[in-house]
């Protein structure tokens, strides 16, 4: 007689969540008259030892060690009865995966939990992950995490907002026509300013000419009022690149580096966080998430790729959407993501979130109330668009961010003497 578990690849909640499993939480849609839990079942073997067509070799010991394993499923309505069946049902399914089928690396797990049965058989979204203790060791997370952010940045005690700028135009000019744009911005006192994503290495701007100019013109703007802004490059390409570019630019004085890490691949940032010679922080941009996590039913969720994962991998802050943007965000998604950044996990450093779109004085002061003020600024229309000009547009943003720091309402704060900037941005953009 063959054992349960030899017929069934089933555990119960307790089994799977305290042993060497990672378990990987999907949202499924069946039709009304689908087995769930048939399907749910042969989900969990297609995705480790199974194929379509039963094959010889595979062995009961296999299967136990090997096979994936469903722990729950639960139903949305969780109907009892037959006649309460919607012609569509919802599902949140849980597998558990044995630690043993992969060692601890993205390439792999991204494999197992969203190829092979996702991208054939079964449409579902990966909406979560709870990782085991002995996978979630073996990453370091980030360098610095949030505490190390201010103390770099020479802020350790004052925990305000840090505003960043993004460069507009998003590219076209050269290395010396962006060194004076950034020295506009920053005589308005902007904590940082980074290349946009859509701008890296290119033919009529080289990393290494942006570092050396822009760094030039943010120590010309410290030595004539006696506050640095810091630049972060943009390092995304291929592999390879991305190492060379990081040595460039940290040759060349670069204070942080950013990488489209969802664009170059989830373990690219892993890697650049985890090399010895990188002593500044990382800045990790959210491109090209959207095509992997819009869609209800397939894909991955946003709290998951741009929440746990780019803490897991390293980045010291982390660029997601702002819900007040023209991009139509679920305002829970962010606060989930920033969630994902800043609670305990693992040991893990925090994430410092970085939140763009949209972004000025006004709905700074709802994302401050919102997620705390250790939280960065990313703005880039309501810097370079103030009707006062660029260098006022940055300093509307740096009296904002510093007024939200001591908890004053910027209602009451631009009615301060000398904060006239902020009064423009918040009488233009409400």
């Amino acid at each position: 007689m063959k054992d349960f578990n030899d017929v069934a690849p089933v555990i119960l909640p307790e089994e799977g969540f305290e042993g060497d499993y990672i378990i990987a939480s999907y949202f499924y849609i069946a039709k009304s008259d689908e087995d769930i839990y048939e399907k749910a079942k042969s989900f969990a073997v297609g995705q480790t030892i199974g194929t379509w067509v039963p094959v010889p070799g595979i062995t009961p010991e296999m299967k136990r060690k090997y096979g994936g394993k469903l722990v729950s499923i639960y139903d949305i309505p969780p109907a009892e009865l037959t006649p309460d069946l919607p012609e569509e049902t919802y599902h949140i399914i849980q597998i558990a995966f044995p630690d043993e089928n992969f060692s601890p690396q993205f390439p792999m797990l991204m494999t197992t939990l969203l190829g092979n049965d996702v991208s054939t058989s079964a449409q579902v979204k990966l909406i979560d992950i709870k990782f085991s203790g002995k996978f979630l060791k073996a990453f370091k997370g980030p360098r610095f995490g949030t505490d190390g952010v201010y103390d770099y940045m020479g802020l350790g005690s004052e925990r305000r907002p840090i505003v960043l700028n993004m460069i507009k135009p998003c590219l076209g000019y050269s290395a010396s026509e962006g060194a004076a744009i950034f020295k506009q911005i920053a005589l308005g006192g902007v904590d940082i300013i980074k290349d946009d994503e859509l701008f890296a290495d290119t033919s009529y701007s080289s990393i290494k000419d942006r570092v050396r100019l822009y760094k030039k013109a943010a120590n010309e703007v410290y030595e004539q009022t006696g506050h640095l802004t810091r630049y972060c490059v943009n390092i995304t390409d291929r592999f390879d690149k991305v190492l060379e570019h990081a040595k460039t630019a940290i040759e060349e004085g670069a204070d942080f580096l950013m990488i489209n890490f969802v664009s170059t691949g989830i373990s690219v940032l892993q890697a650049l966080s985890e090399m010895e010679e990188i002593k500044i922080p990382i800045v990790a941009h959210y491109a090209t998430a959207g095509s992997m996590t819009e869609s209800p039913f397939t894909g991955i969720s946003t709290p998951l790729l741009l929440g746990k994962f780019a803490r897991m991998c390293g980045a010291d802050m982390s660029m997601f959407s702002s819900p007040y943007s023209t991009y139509p965000f679920l305002k829970r998604r962010y606060k989930q993501i920033a969630d994902m950044h800043k609670l305990p996990f693992g040991g893990l450093r925090p994430t410092m979130p970085i939140i763009g779109g949209g972004v000025h004085p006004n709905s700074a002061e709802k994302i401050v109330n919102e997620l705390g003020r250790e939280v960065v600024l990313a703005s880039g229309g309501a810097v370079l668009g103030h009707p006062m000009g660029p260098t006022e547009g940055a300093r509307s943003m740096m009296q904002a961010a510093k007024a939200l720091g001591k908890g004053i309402s910027l209602a009451e704060a631009a009615n301060q003497k000398g904060n006239e900037a902020l009064k423009v941005s918040i009488e233009k953009w409400k």
